[in-house]
């Protein structure tokens, strides 16, 4: 009768069988599979509960196939868009209340917080009203280069995206060109000034400011001051 030899156990087996069996039979998620993620643009929202002003905030990553976003109890936000390869996520950001808020990206295989999405409420803006234009006249080929004195700040909220704080300038209904930031004058509280480059015109002309984006500063409607075009 030929005896049988049981062939000895490697050591560490029963501890990995056992782990194993502790986590429910299953094997751990591998580490290639587990997501990244970083705000890559939109950190700033500039609107109310009341009137949202919907900011895309793109998130950057690996893994972010099938995830879901919470942005720090305030909701999963509208629009997502993974692509194929899931390394960028689009999303709107959801109606809000002011504060900093974690973004975190939930996928089958892991969550991660993806950075700090802030949520901003601006006060009300002043009226901008447009004071004087100096010089008062130029050629009509254009090209005078025309200082502009305004009441009222254009750098009024640091949170504002970049280019904000320059207005449009119009000749009547030509806009002009060269618009420099505003620069504050000595000693005049919320007085500013800006340049603009008067385009071709004839005649008489009103210059007026007009916001390049829907939520900016606000623009007193009735306020202008002459220009003349000399033949």
């Amino acid at each position: 009768m030929t005896a049988h030899h049981r062939r000895p156990r490697p050591p560490g087996l029963a501890f990995l069988t056992l782990a194993i069996t502790a986590c429910g039979g299953g094997l751990p998620t591998p580490s290639s599979l587990v997501p990244t993620a970083t705000i890559f643009s939109g950190q700033v929202e500039n609107g109310t509960n009341a009137n949202p002003l919907p900011t895309t905030v793109t998130i950057v990553g690996t893994n972010l196939q099938g995830a879901t976003l919470d942005f720090g109890g305030e909701g999963p936000g509208t629009a997502l868009n993974i692509n194929a390869a899931g390394t960028v996520l689009t999303v709107v950001a959801p109606p809000n209340l002011p504060g900093r808020r974690p973004v975190i990206v939930r996928t089958p295989y892991g969550k991660v917080n993806a950075g700090v999405y802030t949520f901003r409420q601006p006060t009300p803006r002043p009226i901008v009203y447009l004071l004087t234009a100096y010089p008062t006249s130029g050629p009509a080929t254009g090209g005078t280069t025309v200082t502009l004195a305004f009441d009222g700040n254009l750098t009024y909220n640091p949170a504002d995206p970049p280019g904000f704080t320059l207005p449009d300038v119009y000749f009547g209904a030509v806009q002009a060109t060269g618009v420099t930031a505003p620069v504050q004058m000595p000693g005049g509280l919320e007085r500013y000034t800006i340049t603009a480059v008067a385009p071709p015109g004839t005649g008489f002309v009103d210059i007026t400011l007009k916001c390049p984006v829907a939520s900016c500063y606000t623009f007193s409607t009735t306020d202008s001051v002459p220009y003349q075009y000399v033949p």
